[in-house]
């Protein structure tokens, strides 16, 4: 099988013949399962070998995304990259709907919520007509007769409550 890109493979799942989709999936899981101690082993003293290509299974040697070797003056030094292995996971899972819940399952429900705040409590302040000179109880008196409470400066302003 050629190497696929992550969207080719998931055109091929979705609209592919039924042979490719199984070459698709054998490949994905593939590289699902893929682990590095296929290609390389390492021991307790930190020596790490690694299998010669002729020695690896096909499915394994796929899954190799790239091996560098780069010459030092303490030998050479390898570097082996292996194909992602959450994507394949990725594409597995969604294949299989385990990412697709179904449309009203584990959706979260629309709540409307209807707000009322407090009351709305208007006053009008009005002037009075000014007084006779000298005249200081009658202010006091018009005062006290709103809503019987002493409201207003005594100065000829009363406060009246227009709540219907």
């Amino acid at each position: 099988m050629t190497k696929l890109t992550t969207r080719q493979a998931r055109k091929t799942l979705r609209y592919g013949t039924e042979e490719q989709k199984r070459a698709v999936l054998e490949e994905l899981q593939e590289l699902a399962g893929s682990d590095i101690t296929s290609v390389l082993s390492w021991d307790d003293e930190g020596e790490i070998s690694l299998r010669a290509s002729a020695d690896l299974a096909p499915g394994v040697r796929r899954t190799l995304k790239k091996v560098k070797v780069t010459p030092t003056t303490n030998g050479n030094q390898v570097e082996v990259e292996m194909h992602d292995k959450m994507s394949a996971l990725r594409l597995l899972a969604k294949h299989h709907g385990l990412l697709d819940p179904g449309a009203e399952q584990n959706r979260p429900s629309v709540i409307g919520i209807n707000m009322t705040g407090p009351a709305v409590t208007t006053y009008e302040v009005q002037d009075d007509p000014p007084l006779a000179s000298g005249s200081d109880q009658g202010s006091e008196a018009r005062a006290e007769d709103v809503g019987g409470e002493a409201r207003g400066s005594g100065e000829g302003e009363h406060l009246h409550d227009t709540r219907d």
